[in-house]
């Protein structure tokens, strides 16, 4: 004894996985494709009268006491569509005629309109016998095709074989009309072989098993002379009211992008026949090349597997403000702190499984439209960019539903730009593609009601890598190419940090609440944590207040920048450990306790304490007096930063080490630049060797700092992944940075603003000892300074 299916599972099936008209047609258009029809597919919309007419006419007839038959076959017969086809108009009218009473008439025009609107589908491919109808076609969910594809996979077919495997696509025909007849025949075949289903019968059988309706293939009319193979799906009793608009419609929103629009150069094209009443219906598959061609900035690349593992490419231009052409080229190490996979604690396997990928990114923007030759005036290109915009995704050349259509915004640009200054990157400005194959990313299904891909991993990495294609990289370089240096100066806004560190405190303040609440904790110490927050805003606007003295403009801004910088870290630090401490006491799983406490609020008594360490290193940072330039003694200054960050290294297991050659290295600089520069350095080398740390779990990571003198310099090494040859001077670039979007808006600046106050201090700060930790890779920052005034 197995499962019985009901009859009304199968109408069940039919209304919820096949979701809409246009979905019904996309699936009866892939039969035709994986049945590989030599000469593409017809899809032939013939109507006699709308649904919506026949409808309203039925009511009328229902509700006539006084018309009379006449009157009432007139008031049908005047709702016929004007261009129907000659022959089924006269089928219709001649059974119309046949009525003597005004129910006949509702009988005979209910049989007229379910034999005279058909949608027929038609192509020339391999076609059924009898026994694939038996085996395949009448069994729902059959597997002979996700069997040949999961074989393709198996053998690392570069191409699926099918593109529909899930075996429900047939119900699309429920979907269109409640009657279906199938004309089918292989090159063997004789006869045509016949399949007549009535969905009606389902539903007037719903409480009973499926297989009480009974249905079997017959053989009919001898083959015509010429026909080799095929199938022919005659659609009737039409279930809703289609028009020349209508399907007009569905071909330009739908049909249009059902395969690649970006392909020019590809094999040709499988052929696509759309008719209504025998006219043909426009569906313009091909995006215009010309439009690409003169969009206002591209983004292009590629996710490729190698044998030194995953890397990503993107090479990005701007026309409308005459940007240099950029590549990057991100690594295994690049690509998981892009995905934050150092956050989520996934394993960085997702990005070899999640499979190789293409993308075209096309950015218009709107107000800078233009007319231009191949394409058409202003307006024309304005309709053109509407009609196109929005991020397709397309497996093996065909489109997965419903990516691309319009509102869809399945990478979240639109989320992105509503909070992102400057350019606006969103779905209506961006036309699009990504590309995949069944066989290379064979993580990525679809749903079976074709409403996106199923959530796994892979889908998750997907979408945050072109995210952050499109939200980080597109965004920035946009922002460097137009040269707004408003933009660049809006960065350095005090205002901004100020905004960062009261989320943080706010967060704080909710975590301090609950463990109020719950927990009988030492009062004291949440005290501790309030003050700390309000010594860190203090420290800050000390800073702000002595940097906004400054004359010189573009060391005022650095200067804010910098500041803002490293007290937002100092928040973050507090906030996360009181976050913690708060979850921490959750997993004890009582309301009230006092043993484990201690453990769980040891944490937070430390942070406090690390937290009034860093204040004092921004001491340098807050007093006029300490701002020129003098002579100091570097060994002392770099003492206090590495005590200040000891618990962070404890916290992140990392062994730290200071070296130098004697114990007083002087430099002529001004204290709290060298402060800013170590800082940041420390701080990028804890982040990336967390990152190397999730790939090799168990690396012993250390952070390294030599003092040497003759010229006075600072060295800071680390054994983490290092910087990319070719990334050397980038990472010096402002807004450039691998790190995920999430936190503060300042991503990209640290190493910037780094540089710039080594060159107000008369120095330099550059990478060195290539390939000393890692081939082709530099792992050591070298900062030089001036010993004396001169």
């Amino acid at each position: 004894m197995s499962f019985l299916i009901s009859a009304q599972t199968i109408i069940h099936l039919g209304s919820d996985l096949i979701t809409s008209d246009a979905v019904a047609l996309y699936e009866l258009i892939k039969n035709a494709i994986d049945a590989k029809s030599k000469n593409g597919v017809d899809v032939e919309f013939l109507i006699t009268i709308l649904k919506a007419d026949f409808s309203a006419f039925l009511d009328e007839a229902k509700q006539s006491t006084s018309a009379s038959l006449n009157i009432l076959k007139k008031s049908l017969l005047d709702r016929i569509v004007k261009d129907a086809p000659d022959d089924l108009v006269k089928n219709f009218k001649a059974s119309i005629s046949k009525a003597t009473t005004i129910e006949q008439l509702i009988r005979y025009s209910k049989a007229a309109y379910r034999d005279c609107n058909l949608i027929i589908v038609s192509d020339r491919g391999h076609g059924m016998s009898e026994g694939d109808i038996k085996a395949n076609f009448l069994t729902i969910g059959a597997s002979n095709r996700k069997k040949a594809v999961e074989e393709a996979v198996q053998n690392g077919s570069s191409r699926a074989p099918y593109l529909g495997e899930k075996g429900v696509g047939r119900l699309s025909a429920m979907r269109l009309g409640k009657k279906l007849k199938v004309q089918t025949a292989t090159a063997d075949d004789k006869r045509f072989n016949i399949l007549e289903i009535d969905w009606g019968k389902f539903e007037q059988a719903y409480d009973k098993p499926a297989d009480s309706i009974h249905l079997e293939p017959t053989k009919g009319d001898i083959k015509q002379q010429g026909f080799e193979s095929g199938t022919k799906i005659i659609i009737s009793d039409l279930q809703s009211s289609w028009t020349r608009e209508t399907l007009q419609s569905v071909a330009s929103d739908q049909i249009a992008r059902m395969m690649d629009p970006f392909s020019w150069s590809e094999r040709r094209r499988f052929q696509i026949r759309l008719t209504y009443n025998e006219q043909n219906v426009d569906h313009n598959r091909v995006v215009a090349k010309e439009l690409l061609a003169n969009a206002h900035a591209s983004c292009i690349g590629r996710y490729e597997l190698t044998d030194n593992g995953p890397k990503l490419t993107i090479t990005m231009e701007s026309k409308l403000y005459d940007g240099q052409n950029l590549q990057h080229l991100f690594d295994l190490t690049d690509l998981i702190s892009m995905t934050g996979l150092k956050d989520s604690k996934q394993p960085s396997s997702i990005l070899s499984s999640l499979g190789p990928f293409q993308f075209e990114f096309y950015w218009f923007n709107r107000q800078r439209l233009r007319g231009f030759e191949g394409v058409g005036d202003r307006e024309e290109v304005r309709k053109l960019v509407k009609n196109w915009t929005g991020v397709c995704l397309f497996r093996d050349g065909y489109r997965v539903l419903p990516y691309g259509d319009e509102g869809d915004d399945w990478l979240g640009l639109d989320r992105n730009a509503l909070a992102a200054g400057g350019y606006k990157l969103n779905t209506k400005q961006i036309i699009g593609r990504v590309s995949i194959g069944r066989t290379t990313n064979s993580k990525l299904l679809d749903q079976t009601n074709r409403q996106g891909l199923i959530d796994c991993p892979e889908k998750s990495i997907l979408i945050e890598l072109l995210n952050n294609i499109v939200s980080t990289r597109l965004h920035d370089y946009l922002n460097e190419a137009s040269l707004a240096k408003k933009s660049k100066e809006s960065s350095f806004d005090a205002q901004q940090a100020s905004a960062v560190i009261n989320a943080l405190e706010n967060r704080a303040k909710n975590s301090i609440r609950t463990i109020r609440t719950r927990y009988r904790v030492d009062e004291a110490l949440l005290q501790e944590v309030k003050d700390a927050f309000k010594e860190i805003k203090d420290a800050h606007e000390k800073a702000v207040d002595r940097i906004n003295a400054v004359e010189e403009e573009k060391e005022r801004l650095t200067q804010l920048a910098g500041i803002g910088l490293m007290t937002e870290v100092i928040a973050h630090e507090l906030t996360r450990a009181t976050e913690r401490t708060l979850s921490e006491l959750k997993s004890i799983g009582k309301i009230v306790t006092e043993p484990g406490l201690t453990s769980s609020v040891h944490v937070l008594r430390q942070q406090i304490q690390v937290i009034q360490k860093r204040l004092k290193v921004l001491d340098p940072l807050t007093i006029p007096s300490r701002q020129r330039r003098s002579s100091h003694n570097l060994v002392k200054i770099v003492q206090t930063i590495m005590e200040s960050h000891h618990d962070q290294f404890l916290r992140h297991k990392i062994t730290p080490e200071l070296t130098f050659t004697h114990k007083d290295i002087i430099a002529f600089i001004i204290e709290g630049h060298v402060v800013q520069i170590i800082e940041n350095l420390i701080t990028n080398s804890i982040y990336w060797l967390d990152i190397y740390r999730l790939e090799h779990p168990m690396f012993n990571a250390n952070i390294s700092i030599s003092l040497l003198d003759d010229p006075p310099r600072v060295r800071i090494s680390d054994n983490g992944p290092g910087i990319p040859s070719g990334r050397s001077e980038s990472v010096f670039e402002p807004f450039f940075s691998t790190k995920p979007m999430a936190g503060s808006r300042r991503r990209g600046l640290g190493l910037f603003i780094a540089r710039q106050n080594s060159d107000m201090l008369g120095g330099s700060l550059e990478l060195i000892e290539l390939s000393r930790v890692h081939a082709d890779r530099f792992n050591t920052f070298e900062l030089i300074l001036k010993k004396e005034a001169k």
